[in-house]
């Protein structure tokens, strides 16, 4: 699965919302999962394919399927709620 968190590194919000997801990834393991972080500024034809428009973006991909959810990821039910729709478990 891939895991992909597109951010504004000049943003507070993105620093907050890498911090919550690398919080919430403890919980899984890191064979089950690939992390991808872009940098909106430097990754601009990835956020395009991507259809990037807010920061900082989670895109969790799974086979044919991706969830996407916008903003500080402080809602670790909802974090965890879309890795699990992506097929990952939670080993804690």
């Amino acid at each position: 699965m891939e895991v992909v968190l597109y951010v504004n590194p000049h943003s507070a919000t993105s620093a907050r919302a890498r911090r919550n997801l690398e919080a919430a990834l403890q919980d899984y393991d890191p064979a089950a999962f690939r992390l991808i972080v872009r940098d909106v500024s430097r990754d601009v034809q990835e956020s395009e394919a991507d259809h990037i428009v807010f920061t900082p973006t989670l895109i969790v991909r799974h086979a044919a399927n991706a969830c996407v959810l916008v903003g500080d990821l402080a809602d670790r039910a909802t974090v965890t709620t879309m890795l699990g729709l992506g097929g990952m478990e939670s080993g804690g």
